[in-house]
């Protein structure tokens, strides 16, 4: 904690970049809060798609940040910033870490939203009704520079929210709230080799199909999910499979494309939208050398405020 502020020790990367297992490992060495900075982390019974960590792992520190919703209900940002702010306001002899590959939860988090508007339910219920090609063009139309900085376009929850930062549906305007335009302090990232990463979301998406993925998704689907859980990456394509229209082995390709395509978007996030100081993980031959590194990062640079909370 500063003195008016709460702080945190921060970690962003790609998907399978192994930011969990560090901020993991570092958690339980110095008994610090863990708090998931990721969106599809939030929906309860969404365990395996999500490579959500282990509830035995979840067990060994305080989390925070996990299965806060059901996938029948739309959940915002400032939704997941009043969610987590008790890791903050609870934990207050030593800065809670954070770990995740949505950035705008971690920007939010670092810079604010107050002024971002309620959630709009008259366009909510109308996004419901849209196509996911449809809710892009009508936010790249609407905010062209917030679109283009969207981490991940095909989430239609995102696509929803930064639609509802623009006064007026059709109007060309920048998203203008504090978590778009303030200087950020920096936080640490984890960069993995291209070739690297690839392999290891090949592996993960292996590993989801060999955990029960399918299974999962056949139990979601009596649910009235969400737009955003029905295009989630993994149970988009395993609800597919479910359909008879495609093969497990296309679906598992197309999961792969996808992640790749995600983990694309989000280095572009955070070398755009926060003030990152990398890591090179091809440097540390073992998780715990590897951790080591980030806390020694960490220690230097001193625990971010943050504002958002």
């Amino acid at each position: 904690m500063t003195a008016d502020r709460p702080s945190a020790f921060v970690l962003v990367g790609p998907t399978a970049s192994g930011k969990s297992s560090v901020a993991q490992r570092l958690a339980e060495q110095t008994d610090a809060a863990l708090v998931s900075a990721d969106s599809m982390n939030i929906y309860r019974g969404m365990d395996i798609g999500t490579a959500k960590p282990p509830a035995a792992e979840r067990g060994v520190v305080p989390y925070y940040g996990i299965d806060l919703a059901d996938p029948t209900e739309s959940f915002s940002v400032g939704d997941w910033l009043n969610a987590v702010k008790p890791a903050f306001s609870q934990c207050l002899e030593k800065p809670a870490m954070v770990a995740g590959g949505t950035g705008l939860y971690v920007k939010c988090l670092l810079a604010g939203l107050d002024d971002l508007p309620a959630a709009d339910e008259k366009l909510r219920a109308r996004a419901e009704k849209m196509s996911l090609a449809e809710l892009q063009a009508e936010a790249q139309n609407a905010a062209p520079e917030a679109y283009q900085a969207l981490s991940d376009k095909e989430n239609p929850r995102r696509l929803v929210r930064l639609l509802e930062t623009v006064p007026t549906l059709g109007k060309k305007k920048g998203a203008d709230s504090a978590c778009w335009t303030k200087e950020l302090p920096a936080v640490v990232g984890l960069h993995v080799e291209r070739d690297v990463l690839h392999k290891r979301i090949a592996e993960r998406v292996d590993q989801m199909y060999a955990e029960g993925l399918i299974e999962e998704a056949r139990g979601l689907i009596p649910l009235e999910l969400s737009s955003t859980a029905q295009h989630a990456i993994g149970y988009a394509e395993a609800f597919a499979v479910l359909r008879n229209e495609m093969t497990e082995a296309q679906a598992r390709e197309k999961t792969i494309i996808r992640t790749r395509q995600l983990a694309k978007r989000q280095m572009t996030w955070f070398r755009h939208q926060l003030n990152v100081e990398w890591v090179e993980t091809r440097t540390f031959q073992t998780l715990e050398k590897l951790a080591e590194e980030v806390f020694r990062v960490w220690e230097k640079d001193g625990a971010v405020p943050l504002l958002g909370v």
